[in-house]
């Protein structure tokens, strides 16, 4: 037990240690619910890589290992990233039973001993699970999120099979995470996982939160909010924003308007506050289609809507410099951000009190919804996990990856949990929906809508029984 203490201090310190990260997050299925092949994910690293005024991001966030449309073959992305030079944080989807996250394993060892060290090296960490808990609580269900999660004693053994496999791989040292809402980390139930990762990942949108004062301006404050709090029961273990972004369109949530310049302004107070301070992973790069929105760019390789060159003296700034290209298609006004969001130990302020119905989880559905495993075919025995969007609030999630919805109804409430695309089963799977994994995984779609979420679900046709 000592030994094992030692090894998740170890891996701590070196997250700890190395530059901080600026990535988005990627679903294993595009907006149209078909599966990503190697080029589609090759075509969005690149992307990325070249976004104008924006130099800064070079990591990626899966939410699943495996390849659509396969039991266990290692998904198309990690061989995009390693010819793009893309920085990985694994996934391994949690909520579809033991048999799935056995296939995830697989998927990794099967990396390993494949790419060897040209994959282990781009590795900045392993995610087992996203949202889980958030889908397994009495406020999930209170929102109508039907998607399975599951609870701390199940994700820390879950966790301790992936720590125990990977104990003699080129990947012992990459730092074991969870991916959850900000409530979730700070409810005390679920305190076991904190003692059983090396980091913790918050997925967290103010524009969820729709029980508080939530105007874009102040989304910094609500998310420095969050952060605070879950930086209170972390034990000193580094927190990571896994998934946060501001819709260019959908609905109104509350006081929170989705819109290009609103975008803008979030992407200047918080981004542009956090690049540099901490790792992030911002919602979403494209998800065409979802609604809401959080796509920063139209489509693959078009301009962004908004310049994301960063306000002057700021972190991004510093870290992001002027960016690669000139002008970007649509700009808008700027916010200067003052205090830096990322300081997970200075709470923000906010204009209401959270309540214990508020939980942000737009990702819930964006993958970080709850995604189930299903059955690429009938005939077929073989499961291939995507994220789906499901949940109360509307969870439902977004076609390409939404985040998981942050906030709102009870605050992140409505957000609900669903995950991803629809097509999570990718139009290969059928079925009735089960345990089925998300397909892209749209958090954000997560949110979208607790009826919507149903409907999601028998849209993907997932799997009844794996």
């Amino acid at each position: 037990m000592r030994f094992s203490r030692n090894i998740i201090a170890f891996a701590a310190t070196i997250l700890a240690a190395e530059a901080q990260i600026n990535g988005f997050n990627s679903g294993s299925t595009k907006t149209d619910g078909s599966v990503k092949v190697q080029s589609d994910f090759e075509a969005e690293f690149r992307a990325m890589q070249n976004l104008p005024n924006a130099s800064c991001f070079n990591a990626v966030r899966l939410f699943t290992s495996i390849q659509g449309g396969t039991p266990n073959t290692p998904i198309s992305a990690i061989n995009a990233a390693i010819n793009t030079n893309t920085k990985i944080l694994l996934g391994l989807w949690a909520s579809a039973g033991e048999a799935i996250v056995q296939n995830e394993i697989q998927a990794v060892l099967s990396a390993v001993d494949q790419y060897k060290s040209s994959f282990t090296d781009l590795v900045v960490g392993i995610s087992v699970g996203s949202e889980d808990l958030y889908r397994d609580s009495s406020i999930a269900v209170q929102q109508g999120n039907t998607l399975p999660g599951v609870g701390p004693t199940v994700l820390v053994d879950y966790i301790g099979q992936v720590r125990k496999a990977l104990a003699n791989t080129a990947l012992s040292s990459k730092g074991i995470g969870h991916v959850d809402t900000w409530t979730s980390w700070v409810n005390g139930t679920d305190s076991p996982v904190i003692g059983a990762v090396d980091w913790i990942g918050v997925d967290a949108y103010p524009y969820f939160e729709n029980t508080l004062d939530n105007p874009v301006d102040n989304g910094k404050s609500l998310l420095s909010s969050a952060l605070s709090k879950v930086n209170a029961v972390a034990s000193g273990k580094p927190v990571w924003i896994t998934e946060t972004g501001w819709p260019t369109s959908g609905k109104t949530e509350n006081k929170a308007v989705p819109s290009v310049a609103n975008a803008k302004t979030y992407w200047d107070d918080v981004f542009c506050t956090v690049s540099g301070t901490m790792n992030i992973f911002w919602y979403i790069l494209d998800d065409a289609g979802s609604s809401p929105s959080f796509g920063i760019v139209p489509s693959i390789g078009s301009a962004p809507y908004f310049d994301l060159t960063c306000p002057a003296g700021s972190s991004g700034a510093n870290t992001c410099g002027s960016g690669n290209a000139t002008s970007s298609s649509s700009a808008s006004a700027s916010a200067t951000a003052s205090s830096s969001v990322a300081s997970a130990t200075a709470p923000g302020t906010t204009a209401a009190t959270e309540t214990a119905s508020v939980v942000q989880t737009p990702a819930s559905g964006y993958v970080s919804g709850t995604a189930v495993p299903v059955n690429p075919s009938s005939s077929a025995a073989t499961v291939a996990p995507y994220p789906v969007s499901s949940g109360a609030a509307g969870s439902a999630a977004p076609s390409g990856y939404a985040p998981s919805g942050t906030g709102a109804a009870g605050a992140s409430g409505s957000a609900g949990s669903g995950s991803g695309s629809g097509a999570g089963a990718s139009a290969t799977s059928s079925g009735s929906a089960a345990s089925a994994t998300p397909s892209s995984y749209t958090g954000a779609a997560d949110k979208v809508g607790a009826a919507a979420g149903a409907g999601f679900l028998a849209l993907l046709g997932l799997a009844a029984a794996l």
